[in-house]
Protein backbone atom coordinates (compact mmCIF):
# COMPACT_ATOMS: atom_id res chain seq x y z
CA UNK A 1 0.00 0.00 0.00
CA UNK A 2 1.35 3.43 -1.05
CA UNK A 3 -0.68 5.07 1.63
CA UNK A 4 -2.34 3.18 4.40
CA UNK A 5 -3.90 6.53 6.16
CA UNK A 6 -5.85 6.88 2.97
CA UNK A 7 -7.19 3.44 3.25
CA UNK A 8 -10.50 2.65 4.82
CA UNK A 9 -11.51 -1.09 5.58
CA UNK A 10 -14.79 -1.87 4.87
CA UNK A 11 -17.01 -5.60 4.82
CA UNK A 12 -19.32 -6.80 2.71
CA UNK A 13 -22.53 -5.82 4.55
CA UNK A 14 -25.45 -7.68 2.71
CA UNK A 15 -26.34 -8.74 -0.71
CA UNK A 16 -30.08 -8.55 -2.56
CA UNK A 17 -31.70 -8.29 -5.63
CA UNK A 18 -32.36 -5.02 -7.68
CA UNK A 19 -35.95 -4.25 -8.01
CA UNK A 20 -36.24 -4.96 -11.88
CA UNK A 21 -36.13 -7.71 -13.93
CA UNK A 22 -32.75 -7.14 -15.05
CA UNK A 23 -31.57 -9.64 -12.66
CA UNK A 24 -28.84 -7.92 -11.33
CA UNK A 25 -27.78 -7.78 -7.59
CA UNK A 26 -26.30 -5.23 -5.28
CA UNK A 27 -23.53 -5.57 -3.07
CA UNK A 28 -23.69 -3.07 0.30
CA UNK A 29 -20.38 -2.28 1.49
CA UNK A 30 -19.92 -1.32 5.01
CA UNK A 31 -16.80 1.08 6.88
CA UNK A 32 -16.63 -0.63 9.84
CA UNK A 33 -17.02 0.74 12.98
CA UNK A 34 -19.76 3.47 10.89
CA UNK A 35 -23.11 3.57 9.26
CA UNK A 36 -21.88 4.83 5.99
CA UNK A 37 -22.38 1.98 3.17
CA UNK A 38 -21.64 1.87 -0.63
CA UNK A 39 -24.08 0.16 -2.95
CA UNK A 40 -22.33 -1.72 -6.25
CA UNK A 41 -24.04 -3.48 -8.86
CA UNK A 42 -23.31 -6.50 -9.75
CA UNK A 43 -24.03 -9.85 -12.01
CA UNK A 44 -26.24 -12.72 -10.81
CA UNK A 45 -22.92 -15.40 -10.98
CA UNK A 46 -20.85 -13.01 -8.74
CA UNK A 47 -23.21 -11.70 -5.95
CA UNK A 48 -24.29 -15.72 -5.53
CA UNK A 49 -20.38 -16.94 -5.73
CA UNK A 50 -19.94 -13.92 -3.50
CA UNK A 51 -22.64 -15.20 -1.08
CA UNK A 52 -21.87 -18.81 -0.85
CA UNK A 53 -18.03 -17.91 -0.08
CA UNK A 54 -19.28 -16.13 2.30
CA UNK A 55 -21.38 -18.81 4.04
CA UNK A 56 -18.76 -21.74 3.15
CA UNK A 57 -20.94 -23.04 0.84
CA UNK A 58 -19.19 -25.61 -1.67
CA UNK A 59 -19.89 -25.84 -5.20
CA UNK A 60 -20.50 -29.64 -6.67
CA UNK A 61 -17.81 -28.31 -9.35
CA UNK A 62 -15.20 -25.83 -8.73
CA UNK A 63 -16.14 -22.28 -9.40
CA UNK A 64 -13.86 -19.80 -11.05
CA UNK A 65 -12.89 -17.81 -8.04
CA UNK A 66 -12.10 -21.26 -6.81
CA UNK A 67 -10.06 -21.99 -9.33
CA UNK A 68 -7.92 -18.94 -8.83
CA UNK A 69 -7.68 -19.39 -5.21
CA UNK A 70 -5.73 -22.43 -5.71
CA UNK A 71 -3.36 -21.13 -8.36
CA UNK A 72 -2.86 -18.11 -5.72
CA UNK A 73 -1.62 -21.64 -3.06
CA UNK A 74 0.05 -23.56 -5.90
CA UNK A 75 2.33 -20.77 -6.49
CA UNK A 76 2.82 -19.26 -3.32
CA UNK A 77 0.79 -16.24 -4.35
CA UNK A 78 -1.19 -14.51 -1.08
CA UNK A 79 -4.17 -12.23 -1.74
CA UNK A 80 -2.92 -9.41 0.78
CA UNK A 81 -6.16 -7.31 0.40
CA UNK A 82 -8.25 -5.71 -2.58
CA UNK A 83 -8.23 -1.81 -3.05
CA UNK A 84 -11.33 -0.04 -4.10
CA UNK A 85 -9.45 3.31 -5.44
CA UNK A 86 -11.49 5.00 -7.96
CA UNK A 87 -14.42 5.62 -9.25
CA UNK A 88 -15.31 7.22 -13.24
CA UNK A 89 -18.20 7.39 -14.91
CA UNK A 90 -19.87 5.27 -12.75
CA UNK A 91 -17.20 2.43 -13.26
CA UNK A 92 -15.79 1.41 -10.05
CA UNK A 93 -12.12 0.29 -10.52
CA UNK A 94 -10.11 -2.25 -7.89
CA UNK A 95 -6.82 -3.57 -7.33
CA UNK A 96 -5.57 -7.15 -5.96
CA UNK A 97 -2.74 -6.17 -3.89
CA UNK A 98 -1.12 -9.91 -4.67
CA UNK A 99 2.42 -11.10 -2.90
CA UNK A 100 4.68 -13.82 -3.41
CA UNK A 101 7.52 -14.10 -0.97
CA UNK A 102 8.76 -10.23 -0.79
CA UNK A 103 7.32 -9.22 -4.29
CA UNK A 104 4.68 -7.12 -4.02
CA UNK A 105 1.98 -7.06 -7.36
CA UNK A 106 -1.28 -4.85 -8.19
CA UNK A 107 -3.33 -6.50 -10.74
CA UNK A 108 -6.53 -4.04 -11.80
CA UNK A 109 -9.85 -6.00 -11.56
CA UNK A 110 -13.56 -5.86 -12.39
CA UNK A 111 -15.06 -4.88 -8.44
CA UNK A 112 -17.20 -7.73 -8.54
CA UNK A 113 -13.93 -10.30 -9.21
CA UNK A 114 -12.14 -8.31 -6.59
CA UNK A 115 -15.07 -8.94 -4.02
CA UNK A 116 -15.25 -12.44 -5.60
CA UNK A 117 -11.59 -13.10 -4.58
CA UNK A 118 -12.13 -11.16 -1.39
CA UNK A 119 -14.91 -13.45 0.28
CA UNK A 120 -12.56 -16.74 -1.47
CA UNK A 121 -9.67 -16.05 0.38
CA UNK A 122 -10.90 -14.08 3.48
CA UNK A 123 -8.79 -11.02 2.39
CA UNK A 124 -9.47 -7.89 3.64
CA UNK A 125 -11.14 -5.16 1.65
CA UNK A 126 -10.00 -1.20 1.50
CA UNK A 127 -11.69 1.83 0.19
CA UNK A 128 -9.66 4.80 -0.60
CA UNK A 129 -11.06 7.66 1.51
CA UNK A 130 -11.96 9.92 -1.41
CA UNK A 131 -14.29 7.26 -2.55
CA UNK A 132 -15.73 6.77 0.62
CA UNK A 133 -16.15 10.54 0.72
CA UNK A 134 -18.03 10.47 -2.51
CA UNK A 135 -19.74 7.37 -3.04
CA UNK A 136 -20.44 6.33 0.62
CA UNK A 137 -24.11 7.24 1.96
CA UNK A 138 -25.19 7.26 5.59
CA UNK A 139 -27.43 4.21 6.15
CA UNK A 140 -30.55 5.67 7.86
CA UNK A 141 -31.89 3.72 10.62
CA UNK A 142 -35.74 3.51 9.11
CA UNK A 143 -36.07 -0.19 6.90
CA UNK A 144 -35.69 0.06 3.32
CA UNK A 145 -37.62 -2.37 0.96
CA UNK A 146 -35.29 -3.56 -1.67
CA UNK A 147 -36.95 -7.05 -3.05
CA UNK A 148 -38.89 -7.14 -5.60
CA UNK A 149 -42.25 -7.71 -4.62
CA UNK A 150 -43.57 -11.62 -4.82
CA UNK A 151 -45.99 -11.24 -7.07
CA UNK A 152 -44.21 -9.74 -9.58
CA UNK A 153 -41.45 -12.30 -10.10
CA UNK A 154 -42.10 -14.95 -13.00
CA UNK A 155 -42.44 -18.71 -11.46
CA UNK A 156 -38.23 -18.70 -12.80
CA UNK A 157 -37.49 -15.93 -10.60
CA UNK A 158 -39.26 -17.17 -7.66
CA UNK A 159 -37.23 -20.19 -7.90
CA UNK A 160 -33.75 -18.72 -8.27
CA UNK A 161 -34.85 -16.19 -5.71
CA UNK A 162 -35.54 -19.89 -3.17
CA UNK A 163 -32.32 -21.01 -4.34
CA UNK A 164 -30.41 -17.73 -3.34
CA UNK A 165 -32.11 -17.14 0.29
CA UNK A 166 -31.43 -20.85 0.90
CA UNK A 167 -27.43 -20.74 0.13
CA UNK A 168 -27.85 -17.07 1.96
CA UNK A 169 -29.43 -19.21 4.53
CA UNK A 170 -32.23 -16.48 4.81
CA UNK A 171 -34.95 -18.62 6.07
CA UNK A 172 -37.70 -16.17 6.38
CA UNK A 173 -37.63 -14.82 2.90
CA UNK A 174 -37.20 -18.61 1.95
CA UNK A 175 -40.28 -19.55 3.45
CA UNK A 176 -42.23 -16.53 2.14
CA UNK A 177 -41.43 -17.31 -1.82
CA UNK A 178 -42.08 -21.06 -0.73
CA UNK A 179 -45.55 -20.23 0.35
CA UNK A 180 -46.30 -18.09 -2.87
CA UNK A 181 -44.85 -20.91 -5.25
CA UNK A 182 -47.32 -23.06 -3.16
CA UNK A 183 -50.15 -20.59 -3.64
CA UNK A 184 -49.78 -20.10 -7.82
CA UNK A 185 -49.68 -23.82 -7.88
CA UNK A 186 -53.06 -24.38 -6.02
CA UNK A 187 -54.46 -21.57 -8.37
CA UNK A 188 -53.51 -23.18 -11.03
CA UNK A 189 -55.03 -26.32 -9.83
CA UNK A 190 -58.07 -24.81 -9.26
CA UNK A 191 -58.39 -23.27 -12.45
CA UNK A 192 -57.96 -26.70 -14.00
CA UNK A 193 -60.39 -28.22 -12.13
Amino acid sequence: MSDEHNLVPVYIRKIYATGDRRHFRIIELGEIDSNRVMSIVVGTFEADFIAAAMNTHLFKAPMPYNVMSEIFMLFNIVLREIVIFSVKDNVIYAKLILMQGTAVQEVVVRISDALALAAETKSPIFVEKHVIDRCFRILENKVQNTEIALNDMTGKELKESLNQAVETENYERAAQIRDEIARRAAEKEAINN
